[in-house]
This record gives C-alpha cells, structure tokens and sequence, in this order.
C-alpha cells in the first residue's frame, strides 16, 4: 500500500514523499503461528477476485521447497483452475470498464460468463470466493464427475465434435 505525505503551502504541494507499505495487514506476522497448511485460506483472501491462483503460488512453494511432485492429473486440474480465475478476472476488469464508459450490457454480459466459472469453483471446491482448494500435493478433493465437460462446453457454446468435424 501507499501513503503519500504532502508538506504543503496554502493549496500549492511543496514536497510529496511516498511512505510504501504504511497499511499493512499484519499478514506475515499472522503466519508467524500458523502451520503452513492452516495459512491456505489466508491466501485467498489477499486477491479476492482469483483466489484459485494465490492459492497455486502459495503451495507451489511449498513443493518445490519441499521436492514434492504432484500427479499429471493433478497438474492437468490446477492449471484449468488457475486459468479460469484469469479469465474470470479479466471479465470483472472488461465489465467494470465498460459500465464506466456506459456500457451497461457488457457489465451483464461478462457477470454471466464469471457466474458460470464461479458454478464451477463452488463445484470442484465447496465455495465461490474463498476456496482454499489447493494442497501440498494435490487439491482438498477431486472434481465431480462430469465436471471437466461442463469446463469444456463452457457456457451456451455447442458441444465439441469428436469426429473434429463441425456439427
């Protein structure tokens, strides 16, 4: 965080110095007397808008520290989880803007899709913001039968060929 002290003259700035890291969380000392796998949750509160991913760069550390390799099933999950946070990301940065410049329609719009991804999230994990899915390892569980097919089709899109001919 930033906190900028002005040293001012009337209206007129005379100096402004940038004090970084003035509002702090306390979130390092919190860990100071948590286990590692008791701080999970913590991280998905530090960027609410893509938890699945603060959780990835949290316990990739973990395995890499500890040497710990995961299944290719495993990494197969995780990295559809850490890029649908992205897109779901994206979609509240595009949808946010253009509600600014009037464009309400496309707010809507891309809510729709970020509720699709969300059904998806609560499905594979239990929650839609705070989820706190991923492990040392693995995930807390694995997805729902079905699930990665619903990922796939997405959200009003046709179902894919296998011939890999259009339908």
């Amino acid at each position: 965080m930033l906190q900028v002290v002005l040293q001012l003259d009337g209206e007129r700035v005379v100096s402004a110095r940038p004090e970084i890291g003035y509002l702090h969380r306390g979130k390092e000392k919190i860990a100071e007397y948590k286990t590692w796998h008791k701080w999970i949750p913590y991280t998905d509160r530090m960027d609410y808008i893509s938890p699945m991913s603060n959780n990835y760069g949290y316990i990739r550390g973990h395995q890499k520290l500890m040497q710990v390799e995961v299944t290719p099933r495993c990494r197969h999950l995780r990295t559809m989880l850490v890029e649908m946070a992205r897109i779901s990301s994206h979609l509240l940065w595009l949808g946010c803007n253009a509600m600014d410049i009037g464009a309400v329609t496309v707010f809507l719009y891309t809510f729709t899709e970020r509720e699709f991804l969300y059904d998806r999230f609560e499905e594979a994990s239990g929650a839609r913001f705070t989820v706190s899915y991923m492990r040392t390892g693995g995930l807390a569980r694995d997805v729902p039968p079905g699930w990665e097919k619903k990922v796939e089709q997405g959200r009003g899109c046709p179902p894919r060929s296998t011939s890999g001919k259009a339908s």
